[in-house]
């Protein structure tokens, strides 16, 4: 079964919590489009809900105001306050009950656990079966929080690519493999070193081929003859970006030419680049601090 063939679980356990917590939903991953993570953000009323094992290692983000609550698991509670910002971590296998005192608004992200455990097979060789997530309660992980707040604006932005939240699902297999599991991290000198030249050739090649292309990180991965999680790190490793980075700035550097021929519309340039003419437009502005059509004003004058 593939990691695609697998994203539905997630969207179903999504579905499960807003339910049993009587969510107001505000933002949720489209289910098909997005194949290896899940993520929400839904206010809720004062709750205790009980919560059967979710099947996905699973992190909640505080995004409103600090608020009391209580968390069971294996038999143990704890409570305490989290403010904004404070999340916690659910293991994959271990049911819960969690009482709110205060109504929330939280965010959600379920990872895919097919593509956790290839994560652990291929970046930290180790048997799925032997490593467990480790539960958390009212932390502060700045990396997730970043990784939870990029996912609600991709779901913001209808368009994201889908190689964008693929990226962002490996991010999060690999980081809790390294902040919280049971996995004993390795020596500076045996993590992954930097991309031969051959195989990053052969990546870059295949990003510059397929700009117009709904590109998946394995078919990146694939092109350079690598494995997925091996790829993805040392291609940022080696070059300080990572391919999503490398495809945007390819993607504004061939829109940049196009500019220049005036027979072409805006919404033309944008489809030869892979994008819509929203998502060009604001893209092009963050990146060059101008529109399209203002660039392409400067090149008439």
């Amino acid at each position: 079964m593939s990691v695609s063939e697998a994203g539905r679980p997630e969207h179903a356990v999504l579905e499960l919590v807003h339910r049993l917590a009587v969510a107001q939903v505000t933002l949720v991953s489209p289910s098909s489009q997005w194949s290896c993570v899940a993520a929400s953000r839904f206010r809720m009323g004062k709750l205790d809900i009980s919560l059967p094992p979710l099947g996905a290692p699973t992190f909640g983000v505080n995004y409103g105001q600090e608020m009391r609550l209580e968390r069971t698991i294996h038999g143990r509670r704890v409570s305490g306050r989290g403010a904004a910002g404070h999340l916690s971590i659910l293991p994959p296998d271990a049911a819960t009950r969690w009482v709110f005192d205060e109504p929330g608004d939280v965010a959600l992200v379920f990872l895919n656990r097919e593509l956790f455990e290839q994560a652990v097979e291929t970046a930290a060789d180790r048997d799925p079966a032997c490593v467990d997530v480790v539960p958390r309660f009212i932390i502060r992980d700045l990396v997730l929080e970043r990784i939870a707040h990029r996912l609600l604006k991709a779901i913001a932005e209808p368009d994201a690519s889908r190689l964008l939240t693929e990226e962002i699902a490996h991010d999060l297999a690999s980081h809790l493999i390294v902040a919280h599991s049971n996995v004993e991290q390795p020596r500076p000198s045996e993590r992954i070193s930097a991309m031969a030249p051959g195989k990053l050739k052969r990546a870059q090649e295949f990003i510059v081929a397929n700009l117009n292309a709904d590109m998946s990180l394995k078919d990146i991965a694939a092109a350079a003859g690598m494995s997925l999680f091996h790829f993805a790190k040392s291609f940022k490793d080696t070059t300080g970006r990572s391919p999503h980075q490398f495809l945007t700035q390819c993607r504004l550097l061939h829109a940049r030419s196009l500019l220049h021929d005036a027979t072409l519309s805006i919404g033309q340039i944008a489809k030869a680049v892979g994008l819509s003419h929203g998502r060009f437009t604001a893209v092009f502005g963050r990146e060059m601090g101008m529109t399209p059509s203002e660039f392409r004003a400067v090149l008439e004058v």
